[in-house]
């Protein structure tokens, strides 16, 4: 099967995309061999920032001499960005072997995701990777990775209000979902720290019998170079490291990785502090505060897409040079998120603003996202449908600073249109 056959494969599997449950990946993996059993896993929950946790755990991991695969979600351009071994992503040949066999196998047919899944673990157990780190798609208990039986470590980020139709509207609901992840004699580190969630996850941690880590030690800003896409910080115990990430939520992320190194070196595997160092730095989490330059000029993109999301992106703004510029906000969403509570974070920070609708069935279209900008204050505004076309809009005007922001389908097919990258 060629990487495009894969892809219409993939494509025609879209609709069964949140089908939630085990039965099928059990099934699955289990006519596979049970790849997900070749490596030790480290396996992530929560509503945002797992991604950028798993993104720099593994760089360190890499950095340290372990041969470490990342299955995360959801892809910006193309979907080999999901699998990678020692942050190279999987090639369009092996992407289209492993995509094939997997569907050869299938006792009965799989989501998008699920297919996805079983191809990471068949992947990595091909690369003979010695650590997994796993990204959950959405929620837990019922999410595909969890097929995962025994997991070297598992850790839950952060815990918010998102997908409400399948993981609750309660964040104790919500934490209950995460916690599916939870295993018997486990060690599970969070960084959550509302009462709420994290009452919950004490006590599913209690009844799973998971030993539970709550990580509270925060690393220190110390300086940021906002064009340059970096940021240096100490940690607790005085040691002064740099980030390959701008903003609050990558130094809260990097703290639970630092969380989890000292785990896994209490477990036995050897990490150093150079490869420590040497991950931070080189560890990157596209359209995430990502910032691209353009000559005497920059484009932020940010997925931003619920309301936790939406106000640690309006914190990191007020804090950098950007929100003092004439500044241009690209604007879209999705319409079956809380469209209102995102868009009022936003909404004070935009004086001009174009509205584009993101590539996806779940769009609001960019009409209404103008309407509803319009009622929060927001007086310039023009409508641009396509996400590319409406950075061609403001590369047109005069604004020295464009902000795509509200969805992570919209930052894919900006970045996909060849958006320029930062000098590291």
């Amino acid at each position: 099967m060629t990487f495009e056959e894969a892809l219409k494969l993939l494509e025609r599997r879209q609709e069964a995309k949140w089908k939630l449950g085990l039965s099928r990946i059990e099934s699955l993996l289990g006519a596979l061999g049970n790849p997900q059993d070749a490596t030790a896993v480290v396996h992530a929950a929560g509503t945002n920032g797992k991604g950028s946790f798993c993104a720099m755990l593994a760089s360190i991991l890499s950095a340290a001499g372990h041969r470490t695969g990342l299955f995360t979600s959801p892809h910006l351009v193309s979907p080999r960005e999901r699998i990678q071994v020692d942050g190279v992503m999987i090639s369009e040949e092996d992407f289209g072997r492993a995509i094939k066999e997997v569907v050869a196998r299938e006792p009965e047919k799989a989501t998008y995701f699920e297919l996805m899944t079983a191809a990471a673990f068949l992947h990595f157990k091909r690369a003979d990777s010695d650590f997994a780190v796993v990204e959950v798609g959405m929620g837990g208990r019922l999410d595909a990775t969890n097929a995962i039986a025994k997991p070297a470590l598992t850790a839950i980020t952060s815990i918010a209000h998102d997908h409400a139709k399948h993981l609750g509207s309660t964040l104790a609901e919500i934490a209950g979902e995460k916690c599916g992840i939870l295993k018997a004699g486990v060690v599970c580190i969070t960084g959550e720290l509302g009462f709420e969630p994290l009452e919950t996850i004490r006590r599913r941690a209690y009844e799973a019998a998971a030993p539970l880590i709550v990580h509270r030690d925060a690393l220190e800003p110390i300086d940021s170079d906002w064009s340059g896409g970096t940021q240096t910080v100490r940690a607790w115990t005085g040691e002064r490291l740099t980030l390959g990430m701008l903003g609050a939520p990558a130094r809260i992320n990097a703290a639970l990785a630092l969380r989890a190194v000292e785990e896994l070196r209490a477990q036995g595997t050897p990490i150093s502090e150079e490869a420590v160092e040497k991950g931070l730095r080189a560890a990157r989490w596209p359209g995430r505060f990502d910032v691209r330059r353009e000559g005497e000029r920059f484009l932020i993109v940010d997925g931003a897409h619920n309301p936790a999301a939406m106000a640690a992106f309006c914190a990191d703004w007020e804090l950098s040079p950007f929100s003092k510029m004439d500044a241009c906000f690209i604007v879209s969403i999705l319409g079956d998120k809380d469209i209102d509570a995102v868009l009022r974070h936003l909404a004070p920070r935009v004086r001009r603003a174009i509205c584009c609708t993101p590539p996806s069935p779940r769009a609001l279209p960019a009409a209404e996202t103008a309407a509803r900008l319009k009622r929060l204050g927001v007086g310039e505004i023009s409508v641009v449908e396509d996400p590319a076309a409406a950075v061609a809009a403001w590369r047109a005007g005069s604004s020295r600073v464009g902000a795509a922001v509200g969805s992570f389908y919209s930052a894919g097919r900006i970045l996909a249109d060849g958006a320029k990258e930062t000098a590291a």
